[in-house]
């Protein structure tokens, strides 16, 4: 008995909107900075008690180093090291998943 024939465009379109699916019920935050410590960031949920900056001056031990009000941004001009952002809870504790790192030259 011949096999059906694999409908290879369908299989894929299935494929992708079940990938895109399952990426939309995380949390991403992508953090973007100017390169001398002026930070961005987009999220996609709201953050509801605000969210929380890492700094670290090798990249590798991270300390917590600011909280917002639940603002998009932050000027951390002046310090030289990496920083990343997550979201906060009610106690002012980290959520993860946290953001991408970006560097500042403390400028």
């Amino acid at each position: 008995m011949p096999q059906p024939k694999i409908d290879r465009r369908g299989w894929l379109a299935w494929f992708l909107q079940k990938r895109r699916r399952e990426r939309a019920d995380t949390v991403g935050i992508l953090l973007s900075s100017d390169g001398h410590g002026h930070l961005n960031w987009a999220c996609n949920v709201s953050g509801e008690f605000g969210f929380s900056i890492s700094y670290s001056a090798d990249g590798v031990t991270w300390s917590s180093y600011d909280g917002t009000g639940g603002e998009l941004y932050r000027d951390c001009s002046g310090i030289a090291g990496y920083f990343r952002v997550c979201q906060a809870d009610e106690n002012g504790y980290d959520v993860l998943p946290y953001s991408n790192a970006v560097h500042s030259d403390g400028l």
